[in-house]
């Protein structure tokens, strides 16, 4: 079975109601009060079979100027509108809101109904088209069918009827492959099921004992009942109309404006990025940082407005916004809003969420504008290409990629299959299932190497830069480790930097000596090589070539930087070249003996065990020779 919602627009008083109940045989208007006065208050339902089959879902809306808050809470997820004109009255004030509104929240498609036609001749049929073909020139509804109608007599009802079931044939699917998702309308109690909402599907599979979030709460409910069409079921699917019984959870715990979805699918925020169109007859500029009301789904949100990329916005004109709320949202991308001034309460425009989980941001900030633009008019591939680009050297959670573009898990776990083996995108460990992309991870090798250039910059003759020290200048915690390490595994493969223990060095980089220096430098190593296995010590040094203690040590640090010197323990240091014969000799031995012991290595290499066992110490840390009891064996 197919649905549609199928929704009312117009000014108060001009039959909206009326024309349902003679639709569905439903009367919608269902509050006591309403009823007394006539009008709809709040919104209402009801639901007639089509011709075809399809079942359409009715969502009635006030009229009234004091009531438009709860028109949106109706109309917002509605496929096909009903544009109701009173054929007597013609166009009034809140018929041209409404119709901002319809046009701001870019309904797909709708009907122009000019209801009351027994209550006037042809002439004023014909006026009152042309004033409504007039106001609607230019917008959705400009090619829009006409349908004239008597609520009282049933003329023209039958041909409308019609009218809706053709155009129910183009009506958008809603997207059964996303996580459930519904925004609610209404709360009440019913005797002996307890606590009952009401809403719209707009996305996913819902099933009796389904598990959802309240949101913003982030309290957790479980479906006991859902009902749909006038009786309980076990399913529905996005794009119906349902009425949930919810355990654990009282009336005063929701309110309309609240959200269901599947845990872990919305998370709740304070903005976002998106796009607004001002309505051509909003009476004023608008300005950075106005207060304003935000509607969207079936909430009201106060907050205020950061146009990112203009002064101001004149009516309209289209701009970049950063909505900033008083309280929590629960939005999708690609969710549609409605603005109206704080007070008066006039409509501005609407648009769409682009961003809905941005970061707060500086106005006039090109790089972020070109992200708000391309994010939303780019394919699928682009829109995860775009976000994973402009999540920097931060990775991003797989979950995440999913609630910021909106589209099903399936569709993007193929885009990023896609980009795995196009070698696009960077994994981290399998437990945190973060990725990055290419570009940010080549940015974060590039982040490194400056870092280690910016050390440099401050200390020249340090050639060895710590490893938790280049980490701490690019993150804050220990969560991103695995992309740090990979991208320091990379810089070494391509040769780039080299490890010294737990630093890293840039392999092109040459500590600026002067003359001096250079000449020291010469000497000091000559006097290691000289003494390849009785390595002399400071004091020796200062003595023999006549240099200050702290001239020596510098440049013995130096050289151990460069790599050419290792120290092996407190108090011994050797040439790299005595390191690289004493890996030759053991070797060579342990090829004809099976081990060797530290007096019989000590022999080999012409030295006294003050420098022996550091160097076979060292051996086992390098993983060369392992110690086994009295002996080394080759690892």
């Amino acid at each position: 079975m197919e649905f549609i919602l199928l929704g009312t627009a117009g000014h108060v008083d001009h039959g909206k109601s009326t024309l349902i109940k003679a639709l569905s045989g439903i009367d919608p208007d269902r509050l006591k009060e309403e009823k007394e006065r006539e009008m709809t208050i709040d919104i209402g339902f009801a639901n007639f079979l089509l011709p075809s089959g399809r079942i359409a879902q009715v969502i009635d809306v006030p009229g009234h100027e004091r009531f438009v808050k709860n028109m949106l809470a109706g109309v917002n997820t509605i496929d096909l509108v009903m544009f109701v004109v009173d054929a007597n009255e013609g166009i009034k004030p809140q018929t041209e809101e409404h119709f901002d509104i319809l046009r701001a929240l870019e309904i797909p498609a709708g009907i122009i109904v000019l209801t009351k036609i027994d209550l006037v001749g042809k002439e004023q049929i014909e006026k009152v088209t042309n004033e409504v073909k007039e106001l609607v020139k230019g917008s959705f509804l400009e090619k829009a069918p006409f349908a004239n109608v008597s609520s009282v007599t049933g003329e023209g009802l039958p041909e409308l009827v019609k009218t809706i079931d053709n155009l129910a044939t183009g009506v958008r699917k809603r997207n059964k492959d996303l996580p459930v998702r519904l925004p609610i309308d209404r709360v009440f109690t019913m005797s002996g099921s307890g606590t009952v909402i009401t809403g719209t599907l707009v996305s996913g599979i819902l099933k009796v004992n389904d598990v959802l979030e309240l949101l913003p709460q982030k309290t957790e409910v479980r479906v006991r009942q859902i009902q749909s069409y006038g009786g309980k079921v076990t399913e529905v699917v996005a794009g119906q109309r349902v009425g949930l019984n919810l355990a654990g959870l009282k009336k005063d715990d929701l309110i309309r404006g609240n959200t269901l979805a599947a845990p872990g699918y919305i998370k709740p925020g304070f903005m976002f990025d998106g796009m607004l169109n001002v309505v051509p007859n909003y009476p004023k500029t608008v300005r950075n940082n106005t207060r304003v009301r935000l509607h969207t789904g079936t909430g009201e949100f106060l907050g205020r407005i950061v146009l990112l990329d203009k002064e101001n916005i004149e009516k309209g004109g289209q701009g970049i916004i950063q909505f900033r709320s008083e309280s929590q949202l629960t939005v999708a991308k690609d969710d549609h809003f409605v603005l109206r001034l704080y007070a008066p309460m006039i409509t501005i425009g609407g648009g769409k969420i682009i961003d809905p989980s941005s970061v707060k941001h500086s106005r006039f900030q090109t790089e972020i504008i070109d992200h708000i633009e391309a994010m939303e008019s780019v394919s699928a591939e682009q829109l995860v290409q775009e976000v994973l680009a402009t999540s920097g050297i931060n990775p991003i959670l797989r979950e995440d990629v999913i609630k910021k573009v909106n589209l099903p898990k399936a569709e993007i776990e193929n885009i990023l299959k896609g980009m795995e083996l196009n070698n696009e995108m960077i994994k981290g460990d399998s437990v945190s299932e973060r990725i990055m992309h290419i570009k940010a991870f080549e940015q974060l090798k590039e982040k490194i190497a400056g870092v280690i250039m910016d050390f440099y910059g401050k200390q020249p003759l340090k050639l060895n830069i710590p490893i938790k020290e280049i980490k701490q200048r690019l993150y804050r915690d220990e969560s991103n480790s695995d992309f740090f390490q990979k991208a320091i595994a990379s810089l070494v493969k391509e040769n780039k930097v080299k490890i010294i223990k737990d630093s890293l060095q840039l392999v092109q980089y040459s500590a600026p000596l002067t003359s001096k220096q250079e000449e020291l430098k010469k000497k000091i190593e000559s006097f290691y090589l000289t003494n390849l296995f009785t390595p002399p010590n400071v004091d020796i040094i200062c003595q023999t070539l006549g240099i200050k203690e702290k001239n020596a040590e510098e440049m013995i640090s130096i050289l151990r930087d460069m790599g050419l010197l290792v120290r092996l323990g407190e108090n011994v240091i050797l040439h790299q070249a005595a390191i690289d014969k004493a890996t030759e000799t053991i070797k060579a031995y342990l090829k004809e003996h099976e081990n060797i012991k530290a007096g019989d290595f000590t022999k080999l290499i012409g030295t006294s065990r003050k420098y022996s066992i550091p160097l076979l110490e060292y051996l086992d840390s390098i993983k060369l020779t392992k110690r086994v009891g009295d002996v080394r064996i080759l690892c």
